[in-house]
């Protein structure tokens, strides 16, 4: 698709981007709430998190359930019914009289959520040429990266101003508002292509190509970059506001900044993709881009001031969405013919990689080692960028 085709779904672009925005924001809405939750619930913050950790567990889940049904059904209508589901699930939110009501709410907001973001990736390079694709994914993944400063933003405010519940209907009328807009949107579309006119594939056959796709030769290699990725960037960001509080003193609602200037660095890197285009595309973009996330951790390990730290949060946002721009990108065009099952299983091993880092993290944190997280990283991130750059292809 040329640039001046690409106007022609600008529409939906957008409304996929803002359906995008909320879902990243659902994200992060509740981490300022745990204390005001375990307060009102009588809860410690430790057992309140569970509202957290539910959302991001169901998220991963479901992304072997929206793989197949990228694949089985129109994929903009998934999207269309998935960002509704989320509506529901933030007005129950909203009222929970009771923390097993908010954490069944947040489950339901967190399977709807799901199928938002790796089926609109999918859409998107379903319908935009290689040459322009990875310049309109980064302009997507600005909404993505926005959300999430949006829904720290949007929950701080609400708690500092004593109506927490607010910040849930504040979510609620935007995916009404976006549901109802894709809605409008579906039947002015055509349908999808389909690369062949042969029947649906079966479920099973399915599930069976997605763990062919764990060891294939094209894919495995990327799937392992994405899982090393998420490790080391996401053990960096969970703990960087804990280190600026215990090694600066900084109040962790000042050290908090930092993550909001790593978004900042991110949505920077989605305004330079834009002109970039098919450039992107090299092997020296993703390996540059690890090269500055590695700096950047090498700067808060060195630092002795805290304005280092977040000078290094904003590079190290930039370098991480320009790397994993990259993976997702090489994901799209090495499976065509199944790209929401390619796109959503590299989502369930971008959390398992989440999952992993934090918790080598969090141990390191607690033996009084938490400097050796941002070593590692500096030292290790490097090779993934160089692992990424040679499977780079020319197209």
């Amino acid at each position: 698709m040329s640039a001046a085709n690409i106007y022609k779904i600008r529409r939906p672009l957008i409304l996929l981007t803002l359906a995008a925005f909320a879902s990243s924001a659902s994200f992060r809405v509740c981490d300022p709430m745990l204390p005001v939750l375990a307060h009102l619930f009588g809860q410690t913050s430790g057992q309140v998190a569970v509202v957290i950790t539910v959302f991001t567990i169901s998220y991963g889940g479901m992304q072997l359930i929206y793989g197949p049904l990228g694949e089985r059904l129109d994929r903009f209508r998934v999207i269309t019914v998935a960002t509704a589901g989320c509506a529901l699930g933030s007005v129950g939110a909203a009222v929970a009289p009771s923390l097993e009501w908010l954490v069944a709410c947040r489950l339901l907001t967190g399977v709807a959520a799901a199928g938002i973001i790796p089926l609109s990736m999918a859409w998107i390079a379903d319908r935009v040429a290689v040459n322009h694709r990875q310049s309109v994914l980064a302009r997507f993944f600005s909404g993505q990266i926005m959300g999430m400063v949006f829904g720290q933003v949007l929950g701080g405010l609400f708690v500092d101003a004593g109506t927490w519940r607010f910040a849930f209907w504040c979510l609620s009328a935007l995916y009404v508002l976006i549901a109802f807009a894709l809605w409008s949107d579906v039947d002015s579309r055509q349908p999808e292509k389909k690369h062949d006119d042969k029947a649906p594939p079966s479920v099973a056959s399915l599930y069976l190509a997605a763990f062919r796709l764990l060891h294939a030769r094209e894919t495995r290699g990327v799937l392992f970059c994405f899982l090393i990725e998420a490790a080391l960037v996401f053990a960096v960001l969970a703990f960087m506001p804990l280190y600026l509080h215990e090694h600066f003193g900084l109040s962790l609602s000042k050290a908090s900044l930092a993550l909001v200037l790593y978004g900042l660095g991110g949505l920077l890197f989605s305004i330079f993709a834009a002109r970039m285009g098919a450039r992107l595309n090299r092997f020296a973009f993703p390996t540059m881009a690890a090269c500055l996330v590695a700096v950047a951790n090498g700067i808060i390990f060195l630092s002795s001031q805290a304005i280092w730290v977040f000078v290094a949060a904003m590079i190290s946002g930039f370098g991480y969405y320009m790397l994993h721009n990259a993976l997702l990108f090489q994901m799209t065009q090495r499976v065509p013919q199944a790209r929401s099952l390619a796109l959503t299983l590299s989502v369930s091993i971008f959390f398992v990689g989440q999952s992993i880092g934090v918790g080598i993290a969090g141990w390191l944190a607690d033996q009084g080692r938490l400097p050796q997280v941002f070593l590692c990283a500096a030292v290790i991130m490097p090779v993934i960028g160089w692992l990424t750059g040679r499977r780079v292809r020319a197209f």
